[in-house]
């Protein structure tokens, strides 16, 4: 399937505390931005998307969390309203445009798999983000401008790129999401998986949820 970018602006925005009610443990969001390093991403990986991240839902305390790997701090878990909606330290929405997507063979009834995926997932909050691994895809994008290819890999790291998290996440159950030619993984090639659709386009709240 994949979402294409022009599948994605066809789609009408849900106010967040509409579309929460839809969100399941390992959806995925991604995020389009209009700052500079944010379309920098989105310009070399010829893509809308400059992050992703997925989603944990905690139905025994009504709430939705986010899990991610974020530049200068590294894996994090934060509701999932105080990204979308902002919070009172940063109040302002987030000022992009968001995608909540979906794997189309997610095992969202096998109980066992999903907590051990939740398990890696919390295990590796305060691993570094990896600057390293975001230079080499910077590296091989402008390598291949000029007709040369460097073949990359995903494996075992004790640092993240973001998307390289959440395709880490869902190696522990045996989902391998598609990495592009080369072998990197980048948000725009989780949007391209032939196995992700999209469920929502995501916007902020009037009045802010958790």
């Amino acid at each position: 399937m994949a979402v294409t970018a022009e599948q994605f602006r066809a789609l009408t925005p849900t106010p967040y505390l509409k579309a929460r009610a839809d969100m399941r443990t390992g959806d995925i969001l991604l995020f389009h931005s209009e700052n500079l390093a944010a379309r920098a991403i989105e310009y070399f990986t010829e893509s809308l998307w400059c992050h992703a991240a997925f989603v944990l839902v905690l139905k025994e305390f009504d709430r939705v969390f986010l899990l991610e790997s974020v530049d200068k701090i590294g894996v994090q878990m934060l509701p999932i309203s105080h990204k979308i909606n902002g919070m009172p330290a940063r109040p302002n929405p987030y000022p992009g445009k968001l995608l909540l997507a979906r794997y189309k063979d997610f095992p969202f009834d096998d109980g066992q798999r999903v907590g051990e995926m939740t398990k890696v997932a919390l295990d590796r909050l305060g691993y570094p983000y990896s600057m390293a691994e975001l230079a080499r895809i910077a590296q091989r994008i402008a390598l291949r401008m000029v007709g040369r290819f460097v073949p990359g890999n995903l494996e075992e790291s004790d640092r993240y790129i973001c998307s390289e998290y959440v395709a880490m996440c869902y190696a522990t159950m045996g989902i391998h999401l598609q990495p592009d030619q080369d072998g990197f993984i980048a948000p725009g090639d989780i949007a391209n998986d032939p196995n992700i659709f999209a469920v929502h386009a995501l916007t902020h709240d009037q009045t802010p949820g958790a």
